[in-house]
């Protein structure tokens, strides 16, 4: 069965910075709870980044790689590698002024049935508000 997360928030950065922070996965294990370790990993696809991302969860660590397409104002996130059986996400910007950017995460997945069974809707929520509100606060500073 299929899970799925959709957030918004207010940004007070322009979309070009915003764009940069969700492609540098070099920095997502400073600011990005749980996370580890990033890196940026080779891309023979010139359209596309990927990244790897270590996650800790239950005293068991995951790994997570995706590809990442930028098209306009959107990301687009697909797992090449990981713990879910499929996972898809968007990220989409609008500009409200030079310094305000309306950001939207969608995220669509399914889990493993072990993982599933102890992944309520309400911690992908929590989770998937936590990971916004990281982004927004690192842009600030």
């Amino acid at each position: 069965m299929s899970k799925s997360f959709e957030g918004s928030k207010v940004f007070e950065a322009p979309p070009e910075k915003i764009l940069s922070l969700i492609n540098d996965f070099e920095a997502y294990s400073e600011f990005l709870p749980g996370c580890l370790e990033s890196s940026r990993l080779p891309s023979h696809e010139g359209d596309f980044i990927r990244g790897r991302l270590a996650f800790s969860l239950l005293n068991k660590i995951y790994l997570f790689e995706s590809r990442n397409q930028i098209l306009e104002n959107k990301v687009s996130i697909s797992q090449s590698k990981g713990p879910f059986t499929t996972f898809n996400a968007l990220w989409t910007l609008e500009m409200i002024d030079k310094n305000l950017t309306k950001v939207e995460f969608q995220a669509k997945f399914t889990l493993p049935f072990a993982l599933n069974i102890i992944t309520t809707q309400s911690l992908v929520n929590k989770v998937g508000h936590k990971f916004i509100a990281a982004f927004s606060d690192q842009l600030l500073k």
